[in-house]
């Protein structure tokens, strides 16, 4: 794929598929206030990119996660409830969910359709969407365009591909680097490997998908490096999912792994994001004033035990880590 295609796909997978999501329940639908979540089916295989590009195929993180756009459970009266309620109508586009109609949109947002409708008009009023022939909704250019900047203006400040690749090498598995975006990791480099069961382990997400950072190494090792009052804040506005055998439900557990944890050491994530995966991360040294940032290397949990992986890939991490920073 060359570097034009390449930059193409990723911003439209960033401009739709960053998505914290919620389902409601038939009371909640007629209110508009958030509910309980569900659980969301699981994915197929798609064919594997070349080992040396970024792959920006599919982009849902869908390893347990629900299909709905995600809303605060209560109004914060701080906060514009109706931004809130356009934002979660973008967020319910993906790669899968390219075109909505009004109905889909209303049930996924957990809103009326005569809300939905007007707010879908006031979107396309406003360039962030456009109709089909067939009345459908999908996304506008302009709305990709914003995430797909954000992406690339990061991976322009921090030139991280060469280091990375060296890192695939030395480990023989998938690497990542990742951006802390609200309660969610977004990639903005992944690049491959292709060992016995690395496909699974890679849930096949691609650069501008969103993981999320209460179950990941990535989004672990981030929260650790940001202020109490924010990772309070983050951590007060979403529900802990059990998405793996090993996910932390109990937002006190959460907190104190979180709050032991040093940025200068690594993070590791046991079949926490999904079931025979683990990863292990490092924060990428920045300044305080810059956007944080980590890269990590996921396994299949039947090639590396968790001690294995602190011995044989912590030390080259956290020197790629180095690296990268210019440290």
């Amino acid at each position: 794929m060359g570097k034009d295609d390449e930059d193409k796909q990723r911003t439209r997978a960033m401009g739709k598929d960053d998505k914290g999501k919620q389902r409601t329940s038939k009371k909640s639908r007629r209110t508009g206030a958030g509910a309980s979540p569900r659980r969301a089916r699981g994915t197929g295989a798609a064919p594997r990119a070349a080992a040396s590009t970024d792959k920006p195929a599919r982009t849902e993180a869908s390893a347990g996660e629900s299909d709905t756009a995600w809303i605060r459970p209560r109004p914060d009266p701080r906060l514009s409830r109706s931004l809130e309620y356009g934002v979660a109508i973008l967020e319910t586009f993906s790669g899968a969910r390219q075109t909505l109609g009004i109905a889909d949109i209303a049930e996924l947002v957990g809103i009326s359709r005569s809300t939905t409708h007007r707010y879908a008009l006031t979107l396309v009023a406003l360039g962030q969407l456009e109709q089909d022939s067939k009345r459908k909704y999908r996304l506008a250019q302009r709305a990709a365009d914003v995430g797909g900047s954000a992406i690339g203006s990061i991976r322009r400040e921090l030139d991280a591909r060469a280091v990375l690749e060296e890192l695939r090498e030395q480990t023989g598995h998938t690497v990542s680097m990742g951006v802390l975006n609200g309660s969610r990791v977004i990639y903005v480099h992944r690049l491959y490997a292709h060992g016995v069961g690395q496909h699974e382990a890679d849930l096949d997400l691609g650069v501008g998908a969103g993981v999320p950072a209460y179950c990941s190494a990535l989004g672990k090792v981030l929260l650790a490096s940001i202020s109490d009052a924010e990772r309070r804040e983050l951590l007060t506005g979403i529900e802990l999912k059990p998405l793996a055998p090993n996910t932390i439900e109990k937002r006190e557990q959460l907190v104190a792994e979180l709050e032991r944890t040093s940025t200068r050491g690594v993070v590791v994530s046991d079949e926490e994001l999904t079931a025979g995966a683990r990863s292990i991360a490092a924060l990428v040294p920045r300044p305080r004033s810059e956007h944080p940032a980590a890269i990590d290397v996921t396994v299949p949990s039947s090639a590396q035990t968790v001690d294995q992986l602190r011995k044989r890939i912590g030390p080259p991490l956290k020197r790629a880590a180095k690296l990268i920073s210019g440290e």
